[in-house]
């Protein structure tokens, strides 16, 4: 019998799914709008990897429908995403990797945010923040969902969490330049107020201003004069220097002049000529 058993096995296993065939069976069913088949079918999913790619793939789609319910009256829509979240949130904590429970945790304040559950948005913005621990990259991450859905101050409150105040000025600083780059300069403001660091906010301007630089030049011009007025705050001389020096040389790239020393060296700016 114990050679049966084995063979019985053998056919079991090679009649299984491959995990990327359950994942195009989520996906469809997304794409039908039937949130609760797609949750029944990440049983099948063994890969954190593919379980973490289908919850997103679910949370996305459960944040458009609630979008789409605030515009209409008696949907039922939002208590079918209070159940749908009951189911989510064991599956978004048996995962071990802290990138992946950080990333869907930001994914889950948001949907708390929509259904007006403030106290478990901000929780589950909370433990984001605590697994991100001094990792940057997943901070920049959480921060970019809370911002990329307009939640500009629980976005604000995440910043207040992160324990390392250089580790998120770095952080805000790359926001910063990347909300300027695609043009989203609304969201570019409250970023900067929340850099701490006379440095790092006047490498975000000269950023800033090098990205303006390409587009227009007055622009890119008055961005630098705000920046020369904050490099003038940084306390170490040799940093101060060496901003300064980035400050004047993107300055005089753009008026087509050459380096003055002598304005360098005083440590003000010369007005824009």
């Amino acid at each position: 019998m114990g050679r049966l058993d084995e063979f019985f096995k053998s056919l079991k296993g090679q009649g299984k799914r491959s995990e990327l065939e359950a994942l195009e069976d989520i996906e469809s069913a997304l794409g039908m709008g039937d949130i609760e088949r797609a949750l029944e079918l990440t049983e099948e999913l063994e890969s954190e990897p593919n379980l973490f790619l289908a919850l997103r793939m679910i949370m996305r789609s459960m944040r458009e429908k609630l979008q789409g319910a605030g515009e209409k009256e008696d949907s039922g829509e939002p208590e079918r995403m209070r159940a749908s979240l009951k189911e989510l949130i064991p599956l978004v904590n048996s995962l071990s990797n802290p990138r992946y429970r950080a990333l869907l945790l930001g994914d889950l304040a948001v949907l708390f945010y929509l259904l007006n559950d403030e106290f478990n948005g901000d929780l589950a913005v909370k433990t984001a923040i605590n697994l991100a621990g001094d990792r940057a990259d997943i901070i920049r991450d959480v921060l970019m969902i809370l911002i990329n859905s307009n939640l500009l101050k629980k976005a604000g409150y995440a910043m207040k969490l992160v324990r390392d105040p250089e580790k998120l000025d770095v952080v805000l600083a790359h926001l910063a330049e990347i909300f300027y780059r695609e043009g989203d300069v609304e969201k570019v403001a409250p970023i900067l107020d929340h850099i701490s660091s006379p440095f790092h906010r006047a490498m975000a301007l000269y950023y800033m201003a090098q990205i303006e630089s390409e587009r227009d030049r007055d622009t890119a011009l008055k961005i630098l004069t705000a920046a020369f007025k904050v490099a003038e705050k940084i306390e170490d001389p040799e940093t101060r220097f060496e901003v300064m020096l980035k400050l004047y040389d993107l300055k005089n790239s753009l008026l087509g002049q050459s380096l003055s020393l002598k304005d360098l060296l005083s440590g003000k700016e010369a007005p824009p000529q």
